[in-house]
């Protein structure tokens, strides 16, 4: 009977493993008025109730405000994906950058080890003021 579990148990490995891949991609431009906004940092976190965050992946935007991020994660329960986006745009005479958080919809994390549908976050102009938006010093 043992024999039978551990049997069981070790071809099960490669299925459980394959189900707790989640992936999840992000695409989009960043403006700053008319201007692109090179050089921002952009990362995508899974955000946890309970435990710490966890950081899937981070890019910066090239000289044009375009970036694109992705990252993956093994988790049994679906992700909470969030887009965070660190900018000196409109930010006043503060001496840290404005911390913009946005939601990526859940339709977009896939069970997968690679992104399979991108998110597509369009041309986002940062002069916006955001709900909930913070600062922090990098």
């Amino acid at each position: 009977m043992n024999a039978l579990l551990l049997t069981f148990v070790i071809t099960s490995l490669p299925l459980i493993s394959g189900f707790l891949d989640q992936s999840v991609g992000v695409k989009g431009q960043l403006l700053c008025g008319n201007e692109p906004l090179a050089g921002t940092k952009v990362k995508l976190i899974n955000h946890n109730m309970i435990a710490f965050d966890n950081d899937l992946g981070h890019t910066l935007t090239d000289e044009n405000g375009y970036y694109e991020v992705s990252g993956r994660h093994d988790a049994v329960f679906d992700l909470d994906v969030r887009l965070k986006i660190y900018t000196s745009c409109n930010k006043g005479i503060s001496l840290c950058d404005r911390e913009i958080t946005l939601g990526i919809p859940s339709d977009f994390v896939t069970r997968s080890d690679g992104v399979e549908k991108w998110f597509n976050g369009g041309k986002l102009n940062m002069q916006f003021k955001f709900k909930d938006e913070g600062s922090k010093c990098l």
